[in-house]
């Protein structure tokens, strides 16, 4: 359900968007996780209008931010690889809405470079250091990202334990794997307090009620999410409250990705969408206004950067129905820091990937699950209406060959526009940058 658009929409609106780490989209009270508890995300629901086909760019946490503060897509802002930066003379938020009269700030997480293309207002990441910021403000208008370090590892012990929880339909179930499971879940539920803290603080400023106030998540959680073109990774949840404009408990199921964030949040300031940028505003989508927003999303892995990560570049294309994703290193294996492994801890993803490997050893049926997280082939296609979990790879059935074509050569193409030479790309960045 959508408004209409008779509606007015208020002029320079106070803007708070809290980014979640690691959390997938299904993880939520309000998306249907009946374990977990998060009451204030999920009143932020009943309030607002959640966004059920967002998209980040990539599943990692340096080019997911990139790309929303920018509005450019990982390889023309330049940041494709995790622990990377962007090219010299980029622009992200500040620059954009700081001549629009905002102030605008950047709690918390990090992981953008270099500091001149970023040049928020650097707070603490304490709710008591947002209050005290926004009160020197003196009623000024502003733009605040809280970007959390939860639920990132490591993970905590907590209400949740592994006999609580059970794996999601593209995971293994393992103890290890509900261990993980449960801690990770215990940090959603601290998430949760968290932001029901900010919340907190924009009431005691009487700001909560014309703010826009937005919950999303960097990418996915683990195992085939992060660190994957799979839709557990890309997609991610976005609720947005906007009181007298979004209908509370709504949903809007136009496809939109991180970089419409940028263009999205000039238009809620008054100023005109930057014409050089990848990204398209959904304002008049969320509004009523537009039906739909976009007919393709696209998606990109740059494996070098992650610790242990040897080049292994995956891109994707989807459309509402199917994905296609191309796995330019096929002949090479995907690795990263939890297939390595680190330690034998109850709290490390790595530990889940050894008991898979264990599993694997013991059980022949799922031993080819564990094989196509590291070998995969070049192509795959998944109907993500019926295989919304993207088990069943469709790439090789000569029904779909039409298709398959189509879609990768959209994706070739926009791979061409953005300056994306896939393989090449990745073998480009320096060692040691990589490992910076």
């Amino acid at each position: 359900m959508m408004l209409s658009c008779s509606r007015q929409i208020p002029e320079k609106p106070n803007i708070l968007l809290y980014i979640a780490d690691d959390l997938s989209w299904w993880d939520l009270g309000c998306r249907g996780n009946g374990v977990v508890q998060t009451p204030n995300v999920d009143l932020l629901a009943a309030e607002g209008m959640s966004m059920t086909h967002m998209f980040t760019t990539s599943t990692m946490c340096s080019p997911s931010r990139s790309a929303l503060y920018t509005g450019l897509s990982p390889h023309r802002n330049g940041c494709h690889m995790n622990h990377g930066g962007v090219r010299e003379g980029m622009q992200s938020l500040p620059h954009y809405l700081q001549p629009l009269g905002y102030h605008v700030a950047l709690a918390g997480k990090r992981h953008i470079k270099p500091p001149e293309a970023f040049p928020f207002d650097y707070i603490p990441n304490h709710p008591d250091s947002v209050s005290a910021y926004i009160q020197g403000l003196k009623g000024e208008t502003f733009c605040l990202v809280f970007a959390s370090h939860d639920p990132h590892a490591p993970h905590m012990e907590g209400r949740i334990t592994a006999d609580d929880v059970s794996v999601p339909p593209h995971w293994l179930d393992t103890w290890e794997a509900r261990n993980l499971l449960a801690r990770y879940m215990n940090d959603i539920e601290s998430m949760d307090r968290e932001f029901g803290e900010l919340i907190g603080i924009l009431k005691d400023h009487e700001l909560y009620k014309e703010a826009v106030v937005i919950f999303t998540s960097d990418h996915g959680f683990e195992h085939f999410a992060k660190w994957t073109c799979y839709d557990a990774g890309l997609r991610v949840p976005c609720i947005i409250r906007w009181n007298g404009v979004l209908e509370g408990g709504s949903e809007n199921h136009a496809m939109a990705s991180f970089v419409d964030f940028l263009p999205t949040f000039v238009e809620m300031a008054g100023g005109t969408v930057p014409q050089d940028i990848d990204g398209i505003p959904f304002l008049e989508v969320i509004t009523g206004n537009l039906p739909e927003h976009r007919d393709l999303i696209y998606g990109t892995h740059t494996t070098r950067g992650i610790i242990s990560g040897k080049a292994y570049p995956i891109r994707s294309v989807q459309n509402r129905e199917f994905k296609y994703i191309w796995n330019l290193a096929s002949d090479s294996l995907f690795q990263n820091i939890n297939t390595h492994g680190r330690t034998w801890d109850p709290e490390d993803a790595s530990t889940t990937w050894a008991s898979w490997l264990k599993l694997a050893e013991e059980d022949e049926s799922v031993a080819g699950r564990v094989r196509h997280y590291r070998q995969r082939p070049e192509e795959e296609l998944y109907n993500l209406t019926e295989d919304p979990w993207e088990l069943n790879n469709l790439a090789g059935d000569p029904q779909y060959k039409v298709l398959r074509e189509q879609l990768k050569r959209d994706l070739e193409h926009w791979m061409m526009l953005q300056g994306d030479l896939g393989l090449e790309s990745e073998l480009a960045v320096p060692l040691w940058e990589s490992n910076n």
